[in-house]
């Protein structure tokens, strides 16, 4: 529903006011930003116009600020809220997944995970999280292919079951496979009475202008910091978080949703890397063997994120050396530790840190034997810190 949108009030109005009227475009297209809710919102507007019995504010209902809004009660909205009405259709990027869909793939054949995947992230997920819960995996390109196009016109070919509109959600239209667009250009231009296409996209300089053309274009630009603050404090994030985490997401509800789920093990792992470089710039090889079994027994992902840590940290510390903290949105005890170490990370070596850190999150990625990897890179840092010290004495002695 619409009060469920973060921030969005402006927006949210106009598309109100032109329903209540019914000026319904046939096609439009929802763009923005990753992570600014054009998902959710587009599949709230398709439930406002199809319910049976949309709340007034001036009736005296609660709707967060909004003027009117969907039921969120009627059979219509019931349905669409678990996007099982049969008059809601879904195309989405898809490929085979070599296990349960091993030929002539289509989006149909990923409705099951369509729906987890939204309901677990409340409709806000990226492109990558989709290859994964699909089993495609980054190894292969996720298109909409001309399978999907004879869907669309399979779906066309049917009267509408119980909606006033039968609506078609495109999700990515920027994934089209380019040969085949011509199937679609008609369908968009005269498509059958009381149909409408919601289609979303992130680049719209990815899509054909001749697509582009026949869209009405509903910009959604990222959250606002206010409305992020308020949906961290509700999602339960502690207070003292807040902000911060609302800044460092950038207006990405998908960034947001993870920076959540990952703060307590973000501020573990800022610790660990620390306490790596205090070790390394002793050349403690005693605790530099300890330190390379300690965290040999993390799995590879949570391995691979603390090394995104590690090329962050550096980064903290590059800007905080170059007098650029403004940019930065960091807790007090990030901030300390980069004043302390961003002497030793300058223009001249940090390129050998962010080699040093990308290697190791493909060698990750290959299966490497962590132990073996942490130590050598370990030694690496070790030789990095040493040569960095050595640069910060001659500069004393001048």
């Amino acid at each position: 529903m619409f009060r469920d949108i973060v921030g969005r009030k402006d927006l949210i109005e106009k598309l109100i006011a032109a329903a209540k009227v019914g000026r319904i475009p046939h096609a439009q297209l929802f763009w923005g930003p990753a992570g600014s809710q054009k998902l959710p919102l587009a599949l709230a507007y398709a439930q406002y116009i199809n319910c049976h019995h949309r709340l007034e504010a001036s009736d005296g209902h609660d709707l967060g600020g909004l003027s009117s809004d969907a039921c969120g009660k009627c059979p219509s909205c019931l349905k669409f809220q678990q996007l099982v009405h049969p008059d809601l259709h879904f195309i989405y990027p898809n490929n085979i997944n070599g296990g349960t869909i091993k030929k002539d793939s289509r989006s149909l054949d990923y409705i099951g995970q369509w729906r987890e995947l939204y309901q677990e992230t409340q409709g806000e997920f990226s492109y990558q999280e989709w290859l994964e819960k699909t089993g495609i995996g980054s190894n292969r390109q996720a298109l909409i292919n001309i399978r999907d196009c004879f869907q669309i016109l399979q779906c066309l070919s049917l009267k509408s079951s119980e909606a006033d509109y039968r609506v078609i959600v495109i999700w990515l239209i920027e994934k089209l496979h380019t040969p085949i667009a011509s199937t679609l250009l008609k369908t968009l231009e005269e498509p059958e009475p009381q149909t409408v296409f919601l289609l979303i996209s992130e680049n719209t300089d990815a899509i054909l202008p001749t697509i582009l053309s026949r869209l009405q274009l509903v910009k959604v630009p990222k959250v606002e910091e206010a409305a992020m603050e308020k949906f961290l404090l509700d999602s339960g994030c502690p207070g003292e978080e807040v902000r911060l985490l609302a800044q460092r997401s950038h207006g990405n509800l998908v960034e947001a949703r993870m920076l959540l789920e990952n703060n307590a093990t973000r501020l573990t792992f800022h610790e660990s890397f620390a306490d790596w470089m205090r070790i390394c710039f002793k050349a403690d090889i005693p605790a530099i063997q300890a330190f390379a079994e300690r965290m040999g027994s993390l799995g590879r992902e949570s391995l691979k994120f603390f090394l995104e840590i590690c090329l962050e940290e550096i980064q903290g510390c590059l800007l905080t050396g170059n007098h650029c903290t403004r940019w930065l949105n960091a807790r007090n005890q990030e901030q300390t530790f980069w004043n302390n170490f961003s002497k030793y990370v300058s223009n001249r070596n940090v390129q050998r840190y962010y080699k040093l850190f990308d290697e190791a999150i493909y060698l990750t990625s290959r299966n490497a034997h962590v132990p073996t990897l942490l130590t050598d890179i370990s030694l690496e840092l070790c030789r990095i810190l040493a040569s960095a010290k050595k640069d910060l004495a001659s500069q004393t002695t001048r």
